[in-house]
């Protein structure tokens, strides 16, 4: 009879178009990893299943043989084809040499050869000279060498199913559907002939495995456009780790994050999620312009942001990687050289020439003006020698912050603050209160004792040169929920100064906008390397707070209440003991 169209050929042609579809968009990709290598097994397939189609519609043994001798030898190439895919997804291509690539083409060709031969060897198949079935199925009893390619097939399906497994189990999460699409494609064709060789195909006598690998371009397609499979691979996620950095975000060639560890997540604000264009990541900065500037994030730890190419093994461009490194010692160190350099050439130039004038009144005075301009000298060469003292703390400051914390009972230090403080101020009033065994995580309690007594100095010197009585207390209090303790400085005298608060905040020391000293800096410096912050309140304090005098409250046991006219000057807080 003359070839029909039925029904099983029709699927046929409806699987063919499928893989057309795919060979289309392929070739569109061809420029992207693994484009060409699914346009070619596509285009494989595609010939392999119109073949077949054809044979369907056919009911006689005579004209189905020739089309099913070329629908073999089409499909013997495929699973070397699916190899080829996974070894370029898995960006194993440098290891696919020439000479290995020959080896595995090796077999197809073999096979190949043996179909062409079989009218005379009968290897591969056998085929009787009676008429086929009502359903177009054509009765085949294979040779040795049928089974033989499919053991390698089998095997090359098996293998490239776990290398893919495999990278989605080394990287990122992100990439868990992309690695299931791809794990799973296979199956449906590999179920369906496994069924046809065992003769339980739902069709008797037809090979179904055209078919289902309709079901195998559907997933590659779902692949293709729900999950980037050609366009951003989990090589992106690798390659950025093999960058240096302690932060990591994988930016694809639009500059949208794809990736993005738990350092980047942390370090900028916003979090850097999937599908967030990286301008609203930077939004004061240019792309261009990102590489090598600095980020600080919310606990003071700096961050050099490196901008590097992605590339797959072809030079393609395929994103960025975003390294963002821990340079928090390098940071402080040279904020500390600068400020203090500032300060000192300024301190220094004042004072000196002040000396100097005063020397020269030494040199040619009055007996009272000699005595005046002595004690002058007395109190700038005292200044200096602060001055000093303070730039000696500060160039023993270490990087503690790269330390392991330990446990430390912060209300005892600032109860043990206070006793020294009343002791080298006893006009001032000194109150301490707060909770008892507030435990913060440190990594230099002594730094906190330094921080704690320069502010201390500062609020003092402002109170002297303002000529009022002063009063300070000092509260230590800890957060139940999140373990912060805060240390709270109060004064009914003088607030910091505004020129040292500001250059604060700057974070630098500029030729017009000197702080007068290193105090604040310092004491700024001693928290920051602690992990803590150090803000500045004009709250009013109540003196209905309900905070009980903490240990060692006073020399003598006494509490001592807080005047309503104390308000909040700084604060100091600290990251809390996780045994709290």
């Amino acid at each position: 009879m003359p070839w029909e169209l039925t029904t099983l050929s029709a699927l046929g042609f409806v699987a063919a178009g499928v893989h057309a579809v795919l060979v289309v968009v392929g070739w569109r990709y061809r420029d992207s990893r693994c484009g060409i290598e699914i346009a070619a097994l596509h285009f494989v397939v595609g010939l392999s299943a119109l073949s077949y189609s054809v044979l369907l519609g056919f009911d006689s043994v005579a004209a189905q043989r020739q089309w099913w001798q070329l629908t073999f030898a089409l499909s013997s190439a495929v699973p070397m084809l699916w190899l080829l895919l996974v070894v370029q997804y898995v960006s194993r291509s440098q290891w696919l040499t020439r000479t290995r690539a020959a080896l595995l083409a090796l077999e197809p060709v073999v096979v190949i050869l043996a179909t062409l031969t079989n009218g005379f060897t009968h290897l591969v198949w056998r085929v009787p000279a009676e008429s086929v079935a009502a359903n177009g199925a054509l009765p085949v009893s294979f040779g040795p060498l049928y089974y033989a390619h499919i053991v390698v097939a089998y095997t090359a399906v098996v293998v490239g199913m776990g290398l893919i497994i495999l990278v989605g189990i080394r990287m990122s999460l992100l990439y868990w559907k992309q690695v299931a699409v791809l794990a799973i494609a296979p199956l449906p064709p590999f179920v369906s002939h496994m069924a046809f060789l065992l003769g339980v195909s739902p069709v008797p006598g037809v090979n179904l495995t055209v078919f289902a690998f309709t079901i195998t371009g559907a997933l590659l397609v779902a692949g293709l456009y729900h999950y980037d499979l050609l366009e951003r691979m989990p090589v992106a996620r690798r390659r950025a780790f093999e960058a240096m950095g302690d932060g990591l975000i994988v930016l694809d060639s639009d500059r949208v994050v794809v990736d993005a560890d738990e350092t980047a997540s942390r370090v900028l604000d916003p979090p850097p999620e999937a599908g967030t264009p990286v301008s609203e990541l930077f939004p004061e900065q240019g792309f261009e312009q990102l590489h090598e500037t600095t980020v600080t994030d919310a606990n003071n730890l700096a961050y050099d942001v490196r901008v590097s190419d992605l590339t797959d093994t072809r030079g393609d461009e395929v994103g960025y990687a975003l390294a963002l490194r821990d340079v928090t010692g390098r940071h402080r160190y040279e904020q500390r050289l600068e400020v203090a350099n500032r300060i000192l050439r300024h301190n220094l130039r004042n004072d000196m020439n002040v000396v100097r004038g005063y020397a020269d009144v030494v040199a040619g005075g009055s007996a009272d003006d000699v005595e005046q301009a002595a004690a002058s000298i007395l109190d700038r060469t005292d200044d200096l020698l602060t001055v000093s003292d303070k730039a000696r703390k500060v160039s023993q400051l270490n990087d503690t912050h790269t330390q392991s914390p330990a446990t430390h009972d912060v209300s005892e230090i600032v109860a043990s603050t206070v006793r020294s403080a009343r002791r080298a101020y006893p006009a001032v009033g000194f109150t301490c209160r707060g909770q008892e065994h507030a435990r913060a995580e440190l990594t230099d309690a002594t730094a906190i004792t330094t921080a704690i007594e320069e502010l201390t100095d500062l609020l003092v010197a402002e109170a002297e040169v303002a000529r009022e009585d002063l009063a300070l207390s000092i509260s230590v209090t800890s957060d139940s929920p999140t373990g912060t303790v805060t240390v709270r400085i109060e004064s009914n005298g003088p607030d910091i100064p505004a020129v040292d608060r500001e250059a604060l905040d700057a974070g630098s020391e500029t030729p017009l906008q000197h702080a007068e000293g290193l105090g604040l800096w310092l004491a700024y410096w001693c928290v920051i390397e602690n992990g803590g912050s150090l803000r500045f309140d004009d709250e009013e304090v109540s003196s209905d707070d309900d905070i009980s005098p903490a240990s060692g409250a006073g020399d003598d046991g006494r509490s001592l209440d807080t005047p309503r006219s104390l308000r909040t000057v700084a604060v100091i807080q600290l990251p809390g003991s996780a045994t709290e």
